[in-house]
């Protein structure tokens, strides 16, 4: 028996708990092993490794904890997986880079929108997750607005730009509806990219209306190294869960008092990890996107606030494994739970005199929200005309009108939350929240609306 194999079984042999069994199994695997071998077997690495995280349990007539710490070994493995991914999305290339695809759709028209945006965005409902994208379009054309030639024409374009297009023109046609409404889909990906465009005309509109546009959204997909950064993350994750259960089953082996508030802390904390996990990943499913994103979206449900509040539990588990620890422990969880409810302190007051000034742009850099202001004296057609004007924006997807002001949105977007001092609101303009598809959109309408009359500034503010 050579040294060198001595060595790698006791390497092995670390898998099992601190102890004297370690010894034990060294010296009967190395009076067993036929000369001239050099390094365990597959057979005997695997059953080692297998015995070893079984032994690390404690507990040998109990299967449920078996189970527990499988079912930790894969949340923990899924928290890993999720704070490795969210390291890694931190690094993803700027979609601001890729501009030029616009002049491929849309040959020799003035392209709008761009930007960059976050990894992952609310849907335009907020009861969603999706992946962050950008919009580009062009106004309508008389080629444009045959949706379904231009859409053919646009997907030629990129699959000779060495796109691969993902499905064919889906083609649509409403005449019943108030407009009649065409439209023509089709979406694409390019290694990193996904491609989502849309067609739309809208017949019949007033001059001072959009009948539509022809645009595409453009977001990003995982690249090969952010799925072997989870599965590392994932890897490593499980295995400390198992091994942290392992710790805590052979601690409260004979101290019921303190296994059964742990044992059920982790329950918990576990079984949300995985319900969490499940639904975040069906609930903003597209069946439109690349398949792998289910699995993104999975797991960026728990770098959320309700991530955080599985590691409190898991904590607080800990805790519990000690007795002296337990209500330290018990107050950690009241405390912050409380944090997220208890009130702040007074913003200061202020007493502006007249639109703010544009906020910094580390401020905005992923914002989807602007503030178009408007004098109070305007006209009743100004600010229609105004509305109108908003929502020729195509990436424009929500409005609301603020002119009351006792409205909170006042104190947001005059004061950063302060209260207005006197009666200095009322000598304010009126404004409108303005809701942006994503942060590239706002210099398109800028440009819409800052020569309308009665429009003071066009600002876009933080979320």
């Amino acid at each position: 028996m050579s040294d060198r194999l001595a060595r790698r079984y006791a390497i092995l042999l670390r898998v099992l708990p601190p102890g004297a069994r370690r010894a034990e199994m060294l010296g009967t695997l190395t009076e067993c092993a036929p000369p001239g071998r050099t390094r365990p077997t597959l057979r005997e690495f695997f059953n080692i490794i297998a015995y070893g995280l079984r032994a690390r349990l404690g507990r040998p007539a109990s299967r449920a904890v078996v189970v527990l710490a499988g079912l930790v070994a894969v949340a923990s493995g899924l928290l890993g997986a999720a704070g490795a991914a969210a390291a890694g999305w931190t690094v993803a290339p700027s979609l601001a880079s890729h501009a030029a695809i616009g002049t491929t759709v849309f040959p020799g028209l003035q392209v709008f929108g761009g930007g960059d945006s976050e990894p992952f965005v609310s849907s335009g409902d907020g009861e969603s997750t999706i992946y962050g994208y950008v919009d580009y379009w062009v106004k309508n054309t008389d080629e444009t607005r045959d949706v379904r030639t231009y859409a053919g024409g646009a997907r030629d374009r990129l699959e000779a730009a060495g796109w691969d297009v993902r499905s064919d023109v889906i083609f649509s046609q409403e005449v019943a509806s108030e407009p009649p409404t065409s439209t023509a889909s089709f979406w694409a990906t390019k290694g990193d990219l996904v491609l989502s465009y849309e067609g739309v005309y809208w017949e019949n509109r007033a001059w001072y209306d959009s009948d539509g546009a022809a645009s595409y959204t453009l977001s990003r997909s995982a690249p090969w190294w952010l799925t072997a950064l989870a599965v590392t993350g994932f890897t490593l994750g499980a295995l400390f869960g198992w091994l942290l259960t392992g710790w805590a089953s052979r601690r409260t082996e004979q101290k019921p008092s303190r296994s059964i508030p742990a044992s059920a802390l982790a329950w918990t904390a576990t079984l949300l990890t995985l319900f969490t996990t499940l639904i975040g990943a069906l609930w903003s499913w597209n069946p439109d996107r690349p398949g792998d994103e289910v699995i993104w979206l999975g797991l960026h449900t728990l770098t959320t606030p309700t991530g955080a509040f599985i590691l409190l539990l898991a904590l607080t588990a800990l805790a519990a494994v000690t007795l002296r620890a337990l209500i330290p422990g018990a107050l950690a969880l009241v405390v912050a739970g409380g944090a997220t409810w208890w009130p702040t302190a007074a913003l200061a007051s202020c007493t502006p005199s007249g639109p703010p000034a544009p906020a910094p742009a580390s401020a905005v850099t992923h914002s989807r929200l602007a503030h178009v202001y408007i004098a109070q004296n305007s006209t009743t057609d100004q600010r229609n005309l105004a509305e109108a004007a908003i929502f020729r924006v195509w990436g424009t997807r929500s409005l609301w009108f603020h002119y009351d002001p006792t409205d909170p949105e006042y104190r947001t977007a005059y004061c950063n939350g302060g209260h207005l001092t006197t009666d200095s609101g009322m000598r304010m303009p009126y404004f409108w929240d303005v809701g942006l598809s994503s942060p590239g959109v706002f210099p398109a309408l800028q440009a819409e609306l800052t020569q309308m009359p009665g429009i003071l500034a066009v600002r876009q503010a933080p979320e």
